[in-house]
């Protein structure tokens, strides 16, 4: 009986063990793909900044154009 269960308990331990070895694979394997969002977070924040500055710089240059075409407009009889 006492042999019952003992070899109960160690089966009921090495279930938890095995869980516990599972669960820092999971973890280990989460943490891979944190880090390579994280990656590619970066990689799109600073796309998206060069394409901000890139939209701010034309904008500018087509304002000043306009500017341009309608002086040139009023200047016309």
């Amino acid at each position: 009986m006492a042999f019952k269960k003992f070899a109960d308990l160690e089966s009921k331990v090495k279930g938890l063990i095995e869980h516990s070895h599972e669960l820092k694979r999971r973890t280990a394997q989460l943490e891979d793909r944190l880090r390579d969002a994280d990656a590619r977070l970066a990689r799109q924040q600073a796309s998206i900044k060069r394409w901000e500055k890139e939209r701010d710089w034309l904008r500018i240059r087509l304002r000043k154009t306009l500017e341009d075409l309608t002086s040139i407009q009023s200047n016309t009889p």
